[in-house]
């Protein structure tokens, strides 16, 4: 029997899909990166990020991806580098700690400060957004969607545009490209920034993305406080 499943849940698989694709284009290219992206392509519906994807599969590298994004690339993609005053181990540890008080466990081997990284903890933000969405679970819904405005506000906008601004100097058209998607989406960075306060973690969140009891995503309320953007 077939269950309907509404427009809403719909853009957000959609709009999960994406985010994801955005980050694998800044990912290592391994063949377990190939098999990701090949496997993303029929959730995006064509148009222009599928052919961004296409794109990569043909021209992306390892010698390019290293030039580009390495420890001595020309385009830094960890936040650390945007992050005015923030140690990058304070950074590192509670990135990580936020994405283990979600259950989420990246499979590319990069800092959790990586722009990949944070681009694939938004679309798994999205993910169970839909999930929850499609489970009848409003407090659910309610707290991956502020966890993933919150997110956007303090982590990812002060990435996309001076990622944006260096990627037409030194990356092909499809990265570039890939450069001005994010910096549409996410926005201009803020004229100033400031280190972040460490929150309180509560238990992690290992349940699986499904329906069922409430996960122990309620434990991050707290760190998503009442300023999170919608």
């Amino acid at each position: 029997m077939s269950v309907a499943v509404s427009q809403e849940v719909k853009d957000l698989l959609r709009e999960s899909a994406e985010w994801r694709l955005l980050g694998l284009l800044f990912e290592y290219p391994t063949a377990a990166w190939r098999q990701s992206l090949t496997a993303l392509l029929p959730d995006l519906g064509g148009g222009a990020l599928a052919s961004l994807a296409t794109d990569a599969l043909h021209h992306q590298t390892e010698g390019l991806h290293i030039a580009l994004f390495g420890p001595s690339g020309s385009v830094p993609v960890r936040e650390v580098a945007y992050q005015g005053g923030v140690q990058s181990g304070y950074l590192v540890s509670e990135l990580a700690a936020y994405y283990a008080a979600f259950g989420y466990s990246p499979t590319a081997e990069e800092p959790p400060d990586h722009l990949a990284i944070e681009l694939g903890f938004l679309a798994y933000l999205k993910m169970k957004q839909a999930l929850a969405l499609a489970c009848g679970d409003p407090s659910q819904v309610s707290v991956a969607a502020d966890a993933a405005a919150t997110f956007r506000k303090d982590h990812l906008t002060l990435m996309a545009e001076p990622i944006a601004q260096l990627l037409p100097t030194f990356a092909p058209d499809y990265l570039t490209e890939a450069g001005s998607v994010l910096l549409h989406r996410l926005g201009p960075a803020p004229r100033s920034s400031y280190p972040l306060s460490a929150p309180a973690m509560g238990e992690g969140d290992d349940d699986d993305l499904g329906c069922g009891a409430e996960s122990g995503d309620s434990a991050l309320i707290p760190l998503i406080g009442p300023n999170a953007i919608a």
